[in-house]
């Protein structure tokens, strides 16, 4: 079985990352997202808990210390994790290479690529 993909961040950013990584990648089991703006703190953890159950699954959050952040890390249990500065290429990489890795060596793996990402394309002084 596949590790399970669950994005979550505060507003739709969530549907809409899940939605292009499904164009660039294909329809994928195991792979969800939603926006927890208007649900309380305990919403959010009983939603997690319902996705991820105790299977393996890495639950993607868009910034450490938030809310959502907070509320994934009391969700889930041994063989699960939070990633936090969820993009695209991160999310690209997870689906390319979840088959492969257990949850520490893909979350490892992901975050490399997903920062490989980051960098100043194009730069102008005055």
């Amino acid at each position: 079985m596949s590790i399970g993909g669950l994005v979550v961040t505060d507003g739709q950013l969530a549907e809409a990352l899940v939605a292009e990584t499904r164009r660039i990648h294909g329809e994928q089991e195991r792979f969800e997202g939603f926006g927890a703006g208007v649900l309380t703190a305990e919403e959010i953890t009983s939603r997690v808990k319902e996705f991820i159950g105790d299977d393996p699954w890495i639950v993607f959050v868009d910034g450490p210390g938030t809310t959502v952040c907070r509320r994934a890390c009391a969700a889930i249990g041994e063989g699960q994790a939070v990633v936090s500065g969820v993009n695209l290429p991160m999310l690209l990489s997870f689906l390319v290479h979840r088959d492969n890795y257990d949850v520490a060596e893909l979350a490892e793996r992901m975050t490399r690529d997903g920062s490989r990402s980051l960098t100043v394309i194009n730069f102008t002084s005055r």
